[in-house]
């Protein structure tokens, strides 16, 4: 490693820190009793929710009495959604092959803590739909609630598509006069916890939409309250947690006209992640012609599931931006979906790496060819530094004219390394995002999605936490062995040389929270790159590299410089010209005052 690439890793790594200081976990806070914080909230919901006006009294009167309370079910291999003739509504949403971090099962939604009111616009004034008892009809997958008063009738229908996480809904109005002023369905929910950690759910947890002009977007994801309004159409809204989704969807050719969304955060509650509400403004002509409709997803957040849905709805998993996201697209993701045949994440997080490193093999051997040429002349570069007396320009120069004379790329060991960073970004992006690895365990590691803890602390460490995550020390350790190796054909010295020690102990700190998967990824892609560099060395002769680098001394003795090299030449020489006319002016007006 030279001091271009040496440069140019400091530069990767003061990017990578960033990055990690602004968008890393922080380390767990232990929650306080929530006790008393969760009926608060249920309170303000129910508050909320009595607060809906109800003009119609003697309509209201006709249509609860017509009708028993009870529930009904739909429900397929995947979701059990039941429903209640009180309101017409959804009761509860259970996710069938999930479960929460303590194995219990996982409902999704339920009317504890969440709840919705459909108020539609009449001359009279508003109704709420999910204030009326309606009688029940259930046939195959679906679900009819009718009510009916007089010529007055209302119907909800509900369909759940076999082996889908998606719920149409409809509805139907007959005998009523509609105003020209919006429907509102306004949505409540406070989102259960499901993991073990609250805080990394909490920082992936959001209020995120759709829109025909601006495309995805989201409801800042920090913990202070944020509130946002819509004012143009609007195509899905969603209520996000890490792994999990609950979305409304306008149907094709139609959408929101406006929306409000809100969420807030009580980091003393354990048992909620976030509380979300939206406030959805429905073209009331839309009940009228019969086009009423929209559909709910209630599910994973799963790439592969998601792509089947509306546009850029995949976006809510987070595979990261540009060149990362294509990455985890076309190459991580597609590679996992081959290997989980294998069934053992940690197995194919192994066989994912030695997939990558097959491929980068070629840039790894080029890569370090391009060091070990760099070894080979450091003599020279040294005896240049010397001569030159550490004036820089000069030595860029030199050093330069060297390199072409021996046929060196000075950025041929720094390329194919920068190459290979898009897929250890892509990794940090995607793998606390990926709900395949939730709930796998793997040796110590009870859980890949979050981190594996050896060891819980009765005290914070500032930046680090309360526990130790054993793969994290793991990858910390194989990344300086790592380091070592690869300045073994280094020719940088001195402080610059400590920095490929330095962070590595930055790194630990930054990840001691993030995902098991992530710091066990990191720790076998480190152990195979020490591999694969004891391997090359064997292979590489250094004394073959002198006599090819002495061939091409001979071979480009008389051959003409390129036009890239000979503008290069030429900006070096004029930058040295600036820098001793500007310390000649110096001396000159030093020498002018005494």
């Amino acid at each position: 490693m030279d001091r271009n690439q040496a440069i140019g890793m400091v530069i990767i790594s003061v990017m990578i820190f960033v990055w990690l200081f602004f968008f890393s976990t922080p380390p767990t806070d232990k929650p306080k009793d929530s006790k008393q914080t969760t009926q608060q909230q249920q309170q303000q919901i129910d508050t909320n929710q009595k607060k809906i006006p109800q003009i119609d009294t003697k309509l209201y009167d006709t249509l609860l009495l017509q009708a028993e309370v009870k529930d009904v079910v739909l429900e397929n291999k995947e979701i059990k959604v039941t429903f209640s003739t009180q309101g017409g509504k959804i009761k509860q949403v259970l996710l069938k092959n999930y479960k929460t971090y303590d194995q219990k099962p996982l409902y999704l939604l339920d009317e504890k803590f969440s709840q919705m009111s459909y108020q539609i616009p009449m001359t009279n004034g508003k109704i709420d739909l999910y204030q009326i008892r309606y009688q029940s009809e259930l046939k195959n997958n679906t679900i009819v609630f009718k009510a009916q008063a007089g010529s007055k009738q209302i119907e909800q229908i509900y369909t759940l598509k076999p082996d889908s996480y998606e719920l149409g809904y409809e509805v139907k109005l007959a005998g009523y006069n509609l105003t020209k002023d919006v429907a509102t369905l306004d949505w409540q929910a406070n989102m259960p916890r499901t993991e073990k950690d609250a805080t990394p759910s909490r920082i992936k947890s959001t209020i995120t939409y759709y829109t025909a002009e601006g495309g995805y977007d989201y409801l800042s994801e920090t913990n202070d309250k944020q509130e946002k309004t819509i004012t143009e159409p609007i195509r899905w809204v969603t209520f996000k947690q890490q792994f999990f989704l609950a979305s409304i969807f306008a149907t094709k050719n139609n959408s929101f006209s406006k929306a409000s969304l809100t969420t807030t955060t009580d980091e003393n509650n354990k048992d909620v992640v976030k509380s979300y509400q939206a406030n959805i403004a429905i073209p009331s002509e839309n009940l009228q012609n019969g086009k009423g409709t929209f559909q709910f997803y209630l599910g994973p957040n799963k790439y592969d599931v998601l792509k089947k849905y509306d546009e850029d709805f995949s976006k809510n998993v987070g595979l990261g931006w540009a060149v990362f996201g294509w990455v985890n697209r076309f190459v991580v993701i597609p590679i996992l979906d081959v290997l989980s045949g294998i069934g053992n994440y940690g197995i194919i997080i192994i066989v994912l790496v030695l997939i990558l490193r097959a491929v980068l093999f070629p840039l790894s051997y080029k890569s370090y060819i391009g060091m070990a040429k760099m070894k080979v002349l450091k003599p020279e570069i040294d005896e240049i530094k010397a001569r030159t007396g550490g004036d820089m320009q000069k030595v860029q120069q030199e050093q330069m004219e060297l390199f072409r004379q021996v046929g060196i790329n000075p950025l041929a060991g720094c390329i194919p390394m920068l190459l290979q960073m898009p897929i250890l970004i892509a990794m940090f992006t995607y793998f606390p995002n990926a709900i395949e690895l939730r709930q796998e365990s793997f040796l110590w590691a009870e859980d890949l999605s979050t981190y594996d803890s050896v060891l819980n602390l009765s005290f914070q460490i500032p930046f680090y936490g309360s526990h130790v995550s054993l793969f994290t020390i793991l990858m910390t350790i194989s990344t300086i062995v790592y380091t070592w190796f690869t300045n073994q054909t280094s020719t940088i010295e001195g402080p610059m040389k400590m920095v490929g020690y330095i962070m590595p102990v930055v790194f630990m700190f930054m990840l001691n929270s993030y995902p098991a998967g992530l710091t066990y990824y990191y720790l076998i892609s480190n152990l195979m790159s020490i591999g694969q560099q004891i391997g090359i060395k064997r292979l590489v002769n250094e004394s073959k590299i002198r006599e090819i680098l002495e061939q091409n001394r001979i071979k480009n003795k008389d051959k003409k410089k390129t036009g890239f090299q000979q503008r290069l030449e030429e900006a070096l020489k004029a930058q040295q010209e600036k820098l001793e006319t500007k310390q000649k002016d110096l001396k000159n007006k030093q020498n002018t005052k005494k």
